[in-house]
């Protein structure tokens, strides 16, 4: 088993917030092409920058790891098959995260429950496995019936969740509506919706 170190004492907390489309788009644009995690979504695209942004995610996972400052942003496809193997993954965070850090804090999102596709759960639970014998808290988006966007502005200290579904309406009920959005949501005592 993995252990990455120290237990946490972080003094931020990081908002999470949906925004619609329109709103992401835009959010996009301030953070830059430059910190996007692009398509074929290997561990190589990945940012590591003050804010960072994906799009399409579905049955890929994404994993976001902050100090408040920064931010590590992932997006992992299990389509690809050498996302498969998670030392590689692992090996590249510990190269661009102090693990040791007592800031550091947790975005995980994706993974469908597909028999033809099981390597979907796979990729998700060992990010959550990682960031848990890391002792790194995170909050949890697991099993979307859609596909969303993230963002994490540095900034703000906030995580932003976009799909189309997603409504000035809808944002009156964030929890309501992530409930309806995933199979299983968990928010971090660090976090805030």
């Amino acid at each position: 088993m993995f252990y990455c170190g120290m237990e946490n004492k972080i003094s931020f907390k990081s908002q999470i917030r949906l925004a619609a489309p329109d709103e992401f788009r835009k959010i996009a644009g301030r953070i830059g092409c430059e910190k996007f995690v692009d398509y074929p979504w290997t561990i190589k695209q990945s940012v590591f920058s003050d804010s960072a942004y994906t799009k399409n995610v579905f049955d890929c996972t994404v994993c976001g790891i902050t100090d408040g400052k920064n931010v590590l942003l992932t997006h992992i496809c299990p389509t690809v098959i050498h996302n498969s193997n998670f030392s590689i993954i692992k090996d590249y965070i510990k190269s661009k995260i102090n693990l040791k850090n007592p800031d550091l804090q947790g975005f995980l999102l994706g993974s469908v429950n597909d028999t033809k596709n099981p390597l979907s759960r796979t990729i998700f639970m060992n990010f959550a496995n990682f960031l848990e014998n890391c002792k790194i808290p995170y909050s949890k988006f697991k099993g979307s019936r859609i596909e969303n966007n993230i963002a994490y502005c540095a900034g703000k200290d906030e995580w932003v969740i976009s799909n189309p579904k997603i409504t000035l309406e809808t944002q009156k009920d964030t929890k309501g509506f992530l409930n309806n959005i995933f199979e299983e949501i968990e928010i971090c005592d660090l976090d805030t919706l």
